[in-house]
């Protein structure tokens, strides 16, 4: 798959996304399975925005300091120590739009030599990886997807 169609990829998560959240009722977004260290829908809709965000930075990174390390938030311990109750969920849908399309916007013009450069995260596993832009939106196409799978858990799941 070339940059372009990877971008594609990556912009096609903001409808999936959001056309699968928008007609669940509220009491189906806060629906917990009951599953070990299970999420909500909304705790994963949040989740996905705040990766989101570290996303956009990662790229802007990987372009202006390349070959830095970076933030990891654990996501678990994140989950678990932010428990989402009140948050309204069309901001986090917006902002996971608004966030996707800025990273398309800086990157679909992009010089190719910046999508090989080195940037390294140190996971909470304490590895050290070493990511490209190419990686990074390859990862958070995926990323977006894993997730969506744990919500039609939860919508199969809901009684």
């Amino acid at each position: 798959m070339n940059k372009k169609q990877l971008l594609n990829l990556y912009l096609e998560g903001i409808d999936l996304l959001i056309s699968k959240i928008i007609p669940l009722p509220e009491k189906l977004l806060k629906f917990m399975p009951e599953i070990e260290d299970a999420w909500t829908i909304k705790e994963h809709v949040i989740h996905i925005t705040d990766s989101e965000i570290n996303g956009f930075i990662r790229c802007k990174s990987i372009i202006a300091q390349p070959g830095s390390n970076c933030f990891v938030m654990n996501e678990e311990t994140w989950t678990k120590n932010i428990r989402r109750k009140n948050e309204d969920i069309n901001k986090y849908l917006s902002v996971f739009r608004l966030i996707r399309e800025l990273t398309y916007d800086l990157l679909v013009d992009e010089d190719e030599a910046n999508w090989d450069r080195d940037y390294y995260i140190r996971n909470y596993h304490n590895e050290t990886v070493n990511y490209t832009i190419e990686k990074c939106i390859d990862m958070y196409t995926n990323h977006l997807y894993n997730h969506i799978k744990f919500i039609d858990r939860n919508i199969g799941l809901f009684k």
